[in-house]
């Protein structure tokens, strides 16, 4: 499904060096470790926003590490939703597709919130319109950049076990990068520690 090979980067220090990850349809990997060891980056180099130095990716196949981020097919959950407030949810959920609004948002536990205005919403339910369009635009693999981070726990803990039934539910192969341990073997499936490859 997703294939990362032998993949470096650094900036004034090697961040991570030759590293290979390999992630089959359906399959959640959590990459742990502490501030600065490379998460949020290598999540950017996989999904085409920042450059590798070497290595190389592949989804299904087919060779992407020079492809545009736009036409990975691979989605991105940052910590905080990029959501734009002078438009309701269902307009946020235009940027991704223009159909399907209410299933979207049934899928991810907000029917009926359409026409709400983005500011009138929970930090939960944000993080929940960010998923849905996320998964409108049907990616091949899901990235999560500490998107339960920012919440309390008990909301975490639901958005975590509720997340991560849904793309179970859809098979979407997903990659989280959290320096919270609990928070990775409840959402993952294995862990990888960056700061120990």
């Amino acid at each position: 499904m997703l294939s990362c090979l032998n993949l470096s980067k650094k900036y004034g220090k090697i961040l991570f060096n030759e590293l290979n990850i390999n992630l089959e349809k359906g399959e959640i990997l959590a990459i742990i470790g502490p501030s600065g060891c490379g998460k949020t980056t290598l999540l950017r180099c996989i999904c085409g926003l920042e450059e590798l130095d070497s290595g190389k990716i592949l989804l299904n196949g087919d060779d992407i590490t020079k492809i545009p981020a736009e036409e990975r097919g691979i989605g991105l959950l940052f910590q905080k939703p990029v959501l734009y407030p002078h438009l309701t949810v269902s307009g946020n959920l235009s940027l991704a597709s223009f159909n399907n609004h209410d299933k979207a948002l049934v899928e991810v536990g907000l029917p009926n919130f359409e026409d709400r205005d983005v500011d009138t919403l929970s930090g939960g339910e944000g993080q929940r319109v960010a998923l849905a369009r996320a998964l409108l635009a049907n990616p091949n693999v899901l990235l999560l950049d500490e998107p339960f981070s920012a919440l309390d726990l008990d909301m975490s803990i639901k958005l975590i076990s509720d997340v991560r039934a849904l793309l179970k539910n859809r098979s979407c192969p997903a990659i989280l990068v959290t320096h919270n341990i609990e928070e990775a073997k409840l959402f993952s499936d294995r862990m990888i520690d960056l700061s120990k490859v």
